[in-house]
């Protein structure tokens, strides 16, 4: 199992939601933030930019097709895409259901 976290421009998000629900992501976690990256071409008042933070819970299976979903949606070739996170997870527990590991994703 896996957790892909990206961080997009706000802009790209109903695209992404429509994107990511078209090849069969059942669900995800958005989140609104404010960060920076290496660029340092902005006024020092403009250093947090608003970002979009989505979070994905998946099988290692779906993690090569969701990742390509993601920079096909949000690419621009501007500073400021964003990035793609892919972390492991030792184990997941849906709460209602107390199932764990690949039946709570």
């Amino acid at each position: 199992m896996k957790k892909i976290e990206c961080v997009i421009r706000p802009a790209r998000l109903e695209d992404l939601e429509r994107t990511l629900r078209g090849i069969g992501v059942g669900g995800m976690t958005v989140s609104e933030v404010k960060g920076f990256g290496k660029e340092q071409t902005r006024p020092d008042e403009y250093l947090f930019l608003p970002k979009t933070k989505v979070e994905i819970y998946c099988t290692d299976e779906e993690v090569s097709t969701i990742i390509q979903a993601i920079c096909e949606t949000c690419y621009s070739g501007k500073i400021g895409d964003g990035k793609i996170i892919v972390l492991p997870i030792e184990d997941m527990i849906r709460i209602r259901t107390f199932e764990r590991g690949h039946a709570a994703v």
